[in-house]
């Protein structure tokens, strides 16, 4: 076809934008806490978040040795955590955390450590064990679901507009969130 340049197949991720930028958040069985930036995420059914991390990271042993987890939207502002937590992996920093001298809060049910300050959070148990343990996908039943006060209109079911900076993964280390490419 005329007109167009040829990329390699694997920066389909990049056509295709990975989703919106998430925090995903655990403790390993042995009580460390961890958190990491993931974009490949959206809704599988109304209750059913889907992330995919891969096989090697310190979350997916973690997810995999307790069935829970977190899921944090985190705004604009807090853009600098999500690049230092996604920025090593867990098995090489220990307590994500302290990596990133960040103090956390704990989330409503399980108690496990977040980011402070995110729009929302969704606390996870996993479905559906071995497909994740197989593939890194992971489909999560929600227990608990909460959004900062006043972001959300609970009549039409959104975030109020221009309430919430919410950030989309676009490409190495560049958001897209308010009509504005952010790095």
């Amino acid at each position: 076809m005329q007109g167009y340049s040829i990329l390699k197949n694997d920066k389909v991720h990049c056509l295709m934008g990975g989703g919106q930028l998430i925090n995903v958040s655990t403790v390993s069985s042995k009580g460390v806490p961890d958190v990491m930036t993931c974009a490949w995420n959206t809704v599988y059914d109304y209750d059913q978040p889907l992330v995919v991390l891969a096989k090697e990271h310190t979350t997916t042993r973690n997810i995999l040795d307790t069935g829970r987890y977190v899921i944090a939207l985190p705004g604009i502002d807090a853009l600098d955590h999500a690049y230092k937590v996604g920025s090593d992996h867990g098995c090489n920093t220990g307590d994500k955390f302290s990596f990133a001298g960040i103090t956390p809060e704990h989330s409503l049910k399980f108690g496990i450590p977040v980011i402070p300050n995110a729009l929302g959070y969704i606390e996870c148990e996993i479905l559906m064990h071995d497909l994740f343990e197989q593939t890194g996908i992971l489909i999560g039943r929600a227990v608990s679901v909460m959004v900062k006060a006043g972001l959300f209109d609970e009549v039409q079911e959104l975030f109020n507009p221009g309430a919430a900076k919410i950030m989309h993964y676009v490409g190495g280390e560049c958001v897209y969130t308010d009509g504005k490419f952010h790095s």
